[in-house]
């Protein structure tokens, strides 16, 4: 009997170290290969922000939507086939109702706004940091800063905009109009804190 406790004991032991030893690896190896696809997914993606201004200005440089799409049809070939592969569902909602918009102007021009291809790119710039980074940034910063001209084309752009947010139901920082109300500038204050 002393035989066997003094042998049974040290087996059981091992027994139960190699399955608790299995079961720690195979969970740091899960994570490991999470942690590999986020590397993957926020490498990809990490130049998107920087990708779409620059085709938002060449856009609003443009100053026409068709020859805008007719100039850079691969960058944006690349940059929706970037979305599509890595970006969240939001963002490829977005781009993909951008390319519907884009289709829509190549067919009849007069179909579609002229400041709807900007709205939705200002749009999914705004998505797309955010998935990026967490930071909400509301629409209006950037039309403020980059257009000229946003007062006069104020009441459009911020129509289209908030017509696009509500349309797709998209996350509620990206209505325009949150400015004014200090619901967005109180979030983005009370979570830095």
């Amino acid at each position: 009997m002393e035989i066997l406790i003094t042998s049974g004991i040290p087996a059981v032991v091992s027994i139960i170290g190699f399955v608790l030893t299995y079961f720690l690896n195979k969970r740091n190896f899960q994570e490991e290969v999470t942690k590999q696809r986020l590397n993957v997914q926020l490498e990809k993606t990490s130049r998107l922000p920087y990708h779409i201004q620059e085709l938002l200005v060449q856009l609003v440089e443009a100053g026409n939507s068709q020859k805008h799409i007719v100039k850079h049809t691969d960058s944006m070939r690349d940059l929706l086939a970037t979305v599509f592969a890595y970006g969240s569902r939001d963002a490829i909602l977005l781009a993909t109702n951008m390319q519907e918009q884009i289709y829509a102007m190549q067919r009849n021009p007069d179909s579609v706004s002229p400041y709807s291809l900007i709205a939705y790119y200002i749009l999914l710039l705004c998505q797309v940091k955010y998935d990026l980074t967490g930071v909400e940034i509301n629409p209006e910063f950037w039309y403020r800063m980059r257009l000229t001209g946003y007062s006069a084309l104020k009441d459009e752009l911020d129509r289209i905009t908030n017509e696009i947010v509500e349309r797709l139901n998209l996350q509620p920082f990206l209505r325009i109009g949150q400015l004014e109300k200090g619901v967005w500038l109180t979030s983005l204050v009370a979570r830095s804190r």
